[in-house]
């Protein structure tokens, strides 16, 4: 291979992972801040919505005037907020993987983890759901009395949900795969 070949590789390795790079961030900030956004600047129609969509089960949260207290919207929100943070920690990891690519440091360790732990954030986020929205509608149902407070158990994931899965796990395939051609790389290397 000759060495403008080369050079324009790095070159084009160089632009393109600090582009994936910024691109993986700026998306991580939107999945975070949107949330953050949504709960500050739209509360009383978000809290609404969290109050109907458990309605069903607890009547009481839909009569008007209902207002839940401290405890339960803190409850709600911060749980809210754990699949935002796993999934913007996940982009905030891409990223990284990104900007160490376009460093040239393609078949390092830290990378072939990093690819890994993407991969588990990717299966476990929307595992989370189901346990999220359970624990959502206890904490609604600290507030109202005996005999108006309702307990469901969530199983089951969206086909969105499958798909965030099978990317996991094909990252962490992917990142197995790297680790094997590192081992067999390096083996090759110190033969030659």
């Amino acid at each position: 291979m000759n060495s403008k070949t080369v050079a324009y590789a790095r070159s084009r390795l160089r632009v393109i992972g600090a582009f994936a790079a910024v691109l993986a961030w700026g998306t991580g900030v939107v999945e975070f801040g949107g949330g953050a956004l949504l709960w500050l600047f739209d509360f009383a129609e978000v809290k609404t919505a969290y109050l109907q969509s458990f309605a069903d089960q607890m009547p009481l949260l839909a009569t008007p005037g209902y207002q839940p207290s401290l405890l339960a919207l803190s409850l709600v929100i911060a749980l809210d907020f754990i699949p935002m943070t796993l999934s913007a920690l996940a982009l905030a990891l891409t990223g990284l993987f990104f900007l160490r690519l376009s460093k040239g440091q393609t078949w390092t360790v830290q990378n072939i983890k990093l690819l890994w732990w993407v991969g588990l954030l990717c299966i476990g986020t929307p595992l989370l759901w189901p346990l999220i929205w359970t624990l959502q509608g206890l904490g609604l149902a600290i507030d109202l009395p005996p005999g108006e407070r309702s307990f469901s158990f969530s199983i089951g994931v969206s086909s969105q949900a499958v798909y965030e899965i099978m990317k996991g796990i094909l990252l962490c395939a992917f990142s197995l795969l790297m680790r094997d051609a590192k081992t067999i790389s390096d083996e090759h290397n110190c033969y030659v």
